[in-house]
């Protein structure tokens, strides 16, 4: 059974430094999306919690200045 020409270390080398270099530019874009996704996760959380936040003052029959006049307050 006849074999290839073997590799020069030198050739094995570039090939992994390739494949390594190739690893890391999936890594960074894997990160890159998972930072996009966290973003569009925070900003959903913070509608959700304005949209909870703006049904509480609903039911109480309470306005937006009159929930600042009460924060303002609080702290004196």
């Amino acid at each position: 059974m006849a074999r290839g020409v073997r590799k020069t270390p030198t050739e094995k080398l570039n090939e992994e430094l390739v494949k390594t270099k190739e690893e890391i530019q999936s890594h960074k874009n894997a990160i890159k999306t998972l930072e996009v996704r966290c973003k569009e996760l925070e900003e959903k959380l913070k509608l959700h919690e304005l949209n909870e936040l703006s049904n509480v003052l609903e039911e109480n029959n309470i306005s937006i200045s009159e929930l600042k006049v009460l924060i303002a307050n609080k702290g004196k």
